[in-house]
C-alpha cells in the first residue's frame, strides 16, 4: 500500500522540520518542507500530494491563502497552520474550503489526530461525490422520469426525460405543480398515495396526465417518501410513460371482448382439440344443436361423437395430408343417439417449435337442411310424376316464354319433342285474334297479370295446333314464386275441336 504523501509549507524552518519528523515517524511520506508560496505551487503541480499542511501567513509575496486558492479544484485537502486568530483572516481562509485548522503551538497528538480525521473526512467526501456523480449520470441519462415533489406537490426537481414525458423542458417546472396536469379523478388518486408517503410508505400506481398540448398520457410511478431530520418533506418519484402499453392493453381487451361475444353467440360450433381429438375448447352453441353441455364435452374426445369409428381415420388422414379442409360432411351422434348431419371445417395449428399440435375448426349442423333437401326431392318426384301423368296439358312459363311441358301438351298441340315447344312464344300457339275480336297477345298478358296478382285465374281460350287447326279449351293459370322469380303454371283442357275459320 502506498504511503500518503503530505506536503508541509511552513516558513519557520524549525517548526517545519519538527512536523516533518513527526509525520515520518507515523509512516507518512513527507518530502522536503517548503517555505514560500511560489515554491509550494510548483511542488504541488509536480507531486500532487495527498494533503497539504499550509501556513496561512507566509513571508514571501504569496500567502498561504493564495496557495490554497490554487489548490481549489485539484481535490487535495488543506489544513491551515496559523498562530493568528484574526477574524478577517479566518474568514478569508474559510472561502478556500480548508479541511481544518491547527493553532500554533500544537501538540504531536493534536497534529496526527487532525491529519487522520482529515483523511477520513476527505475519503467520505470523495465517496459522496462519486455517489452524487453516479446519481447525476443516472438521472441525466435515464429514459425514465425522475422527480422530487414537496409536500404540496410542487416540483422541486425533474430530469430531462421526466420533463419530456410531461411535454415540456426542465425550465417549465420551476413553479409548476403536479395538479396542473391532473383532472379531479387523478388528483384524488395522487392525494391518496400522498397520505402513504406521510406514513413513510412507498407505493406503485398508475394515473393519467393531461399535457399542456392537450394530449393525454398514462404514467406508471413508484413514489417514495422524503424525510429530513425525521420531518416529511415530500415525494421522490420514478415514472415512465406507459401510454402505448395501455393502448395495446385496451385494444387487446376490446379484441378479447369481441372474441368472447362472438364465441358465446356464434351459431356454428367452434372447437379446439388435441391431435388425438381431446376437446380443449368448444363454443356454447354446442348446447343449441345437441343435448350435450359445453362443460361435459371439454376433456372428452371429439371422435367419441362420430357415429362411425372409420370416420376418425378418414378425418385424420385427409387433415394430415392437406393441413386443412372445408365443408367435409360427417355424421355425429347426439347423447340420445340421434344422428346429426354436420359440415366440418378444420385446420392443423402447430405451436412451440412443432412440439404441440392442435386442431381448430367449426361444425355446422345441417341436419334440418339435409332433411329439407330430401323432402324437396321427394316433392319434386311427386310433382314430376303428377306432371307427366296428367291427362290435361300442363305448361310452365316465365316472363320469357315456355319453360317446361308434359307429354299431354305435345299430344294436344301436335308436336313430337319438347324442344319444339321451348322454341315457341306463347302467342305462337294462339290465333292473332280471339273469337271476341280481342288481340290474343294483349288478352293473354291481362290474364297472366291477373294470375300473378290473385294467385290464380281461369278462362276459355282458343288455341292453334302445329298444323294450324284451332280448338277451344278451358285454361287454369296458377302463379308461384321461386327464388324471387314468378312462374305461371297453365293447365289446358280441350272442350271443343271445332275449327274456327
Amino acid at each position: 500500500m502506498c504511503k500518503k504523501q503530505i506536503l508541509v509549507v511552513e516558513d519557520e524552518t524549525v517548526v517545519a522540520e519538527d512536523i516533518r519528523k513527526i509525520l515520518q515517524s507515523y509512516g507518512y511520506d513527507v518530502p522536503e518542507t517548503i517555505s514560500s508560496g511560489e515554491a509550494a505551487i510548483e511542488s504541488i503541480n509536480q507531486k500532487h500530494p495527498d494533503l497539504i499542511l499550509l501556513d496561512i501567513m507566509l513571508k514571501e509575496d504569496l500567502s498561504g491563502i493564495d496557495v490554497a486558492k490554487h489548490v481549489i479544484g485539484l481535490n487535495i485537502p488543506v489544513i491551515y497552520l496559523t498562530a493568528y486568530s484574526d477574524k478577517e483572516i479566518i474568514e478569508r481562509a474559510k472561502a478556500t474550503g480548508p479541511f481544518g485548522y491547527l493553532i500554533k503551538p500544537f501538540r504531536e497528538r493534536e497534529l496526527v489526530a487532525t491529519i487522520q480525521m482529515v483523511f477520513i473526512k476527505h475519503k467520505m467526501e470523495q465517496q459522496l461525490k462519486e455517489s452524487e456523480s453516479k446519481f447525476r449520470t443516472l438521472v441525466e441519462t435515464s429514459d425514465e422520469g425522475i422527480c422530487m415533489l414537496d409536500t404540496e406537490n410542487y416540483f422541486a426537481f425533474i430530469n430531462d426525460a421526466g420533463a419530456n414525458i410531461f411535454g415540456g423542458v426542465i425550465s417549465d417546472f420551476e413553479d409548476a405543480n403536479l395538479s396542473d396536469y391532473l383532472n379531479s379523478y387523478n388528483l384524488e388518486k395522487v392525494r391518496k398515495h400522498d397520505k402513504l408517503r406521510e406514513e413513510n410508505k412507498s407505493s406503485r400506481y398508475e394515473f393519467e396526465i393531461i399535457r399542456k398540448d392537450g394530449r393525454k398520457r398514462f404514467l406508471n410511478i413508484i413514489g417514495s417518501p422524503r424525510f429530513i431530520d425525521d420531518k416529511f418533506v415530500g415525494t421522490f418519484g420514478i415514472f415512465s410513460d406507459i401510454t402505448e402499453k395501455k393502448m395495446t392493453q385496451l385494444k387487446l381487451k376490446r379484441t378479447m371482448d369481441s372474441y368472447t361475444r362472438i364465441f358465446e353467440n356464434i351459431q356454428d360450433i367452434y372447437f379446439e382439440t388435441e391431435f388425438d381429438g381431446t376437446i380443449l375448447e368448444i363454443s356454447p352453441s354446442i348446447e343449441h344443436d345437441t343435448s350435450y353441455t359445453r362443460k361435459e364435452l371439454i376433456g372428452r374426445s371429439l371422435f367419441d361423437l362420430y357415429s362411425d369409428e372409420k370416420q376418425q381415420d378418414i378425418f385424420l388422414t385427409k387433415l394430415t395430408k392437406d393441413g386443412h379442409f372445408t365443408d367435409y360432411e360427417i355424421i355425429l351422434e347426439d347423447k340420445d343417439k340421434t344422428l346429426l348431419t354436420c359440415m366440418i371445417n378444420a385446420k392443423i395449428i402447430e405451436e412451440e417449435n412443432l412440439k404441440n399440435v392442435k386442431i381448430i375448426g367449426s361444425i355446422k349442423n345441417v341436419t334440418e337442411q339435409r332433411n329439407s333437401e330430401v323432402d324437396c326431392q321427394k316433392y319434386e318426384m311427386r310433382f314430376h310424376k303428377l306432371f307427366d301423368s296428367s291427362l290435361d296439358a300442363v305448361i310452365i312459363q316465365d316472363e320469357h316464354g315456355l319453360v317446361d311441358c308434359n307429354v299431354a301438351t305435345l299430344n294436344l298441340f301436335g308436336y313430337k319433342e319438347k324442344s319444339e315447344i321451348y322454341k315457341l312464344h306463347p302467342s305462337d300457339t294462339s290465333p292473332l285474334i280471339q273469337p271476341d275480336k280481342q288481340s290474343s297477345k294483349k288478352t293473354s298478358q291481362i290474364h297472366i297479370k291477373q294470375a300473378i296478382k290473385n294467385g290464380n285465374t281461369d278462362f276459355s281460350w282458343t288455341y292453334k295446333k302445329k298444323n294450324g287447326e284451332q280448338f277451344t279449351a278451358k285454361v287454369w293459370l296458377n302463379s308461384f314464386k321461386l327464388k324471387s322469380k314468378f312462374f305461371i303454371l297453365a293447365t289446358i283442357r280441350e272442350v271443343s275441336s271445332e275449327i274456327s275459320k
